[in-house]
């Protein structure tokens, strides 16, 4: 059973914000929720990025 595109996009997106927000909060606890949002958003192209950069060096 393979799984589609959109749902492994999903999972990520999800774990993303997930570890965004934790990261966000316990090291700037100072700052809102819409800084996690971002942190997580940005752990995710991080990850697409590494993988795009594995698969062309490969």
């Amino acid at each position: 059973m393979t799984m589609n595109t959109l749902i492994i996009f999903t999972i990520r997106l999800i774990i993303g914000l997930a570890f965004g927000i934790i990261l966000t909060r316990l090291f700037k606890p100072d700052w809102g929720i819409y800084h996690g949002v971002v942190t997580g958003i940005i752990l995710v192209a991080l990850a697409y990025g590494m993988s795009y950069y594995r698969k062309f060096k490969a």
